[in-house]
């Protein structure tokens, strides 16, 4: 899944910039990914991509921009709302894991960004 460019946008590539997302979290986990907003022929826009992975699946992740700073977007997981967001590059792998939190006796989803 590609994110399309910005067109003129500041903090662009004139390549791909790209990630593979890695389920690793022992259960389905859906997201999106989204670039920095960026203005348009008077609109305020941004470019995003949302996932839905099962247990063990993948998705690569390519984006030209426009980025956060250090060529960032925003990746969050999310359900009805969203549960958990980082900026992080789009390098190598990304990991979207769980972990169990005894205080609160929920299963707590986060991605490895970076």
């Amino acid at each position: 899944m590609t994110l399309p460019h910005a067109g003129w946008a500041a903090d662009v590539t004139p390549f791909k910039e790209c990630a593979t997302i890695v389920n690793s979290a022992n259960q389905q986990v859906m997201g999106v990914i989204k670039t920095e907003s960026y203005k348009f022929k008077g609109k305020i826009l941004r470019h995003e991509k949302n996932f839905n992975l099962q247990d063990g699946e993948t998705v690569a992740v390519c984006s030209t921009g426009p980025f956060f700073p250090g060529y960032k977007v925003e990746l969050t997981i999310r359900t009805i709302m969203p549960l958990f967001t980082c900026h992080t590059r789009l390098s190598g792998n990304i990991y979207l894991r769980s972990k169990w939190d005894d205080e609160n006796g929920v299963r707590v989803l986060y991605a490895d960004c970076k």
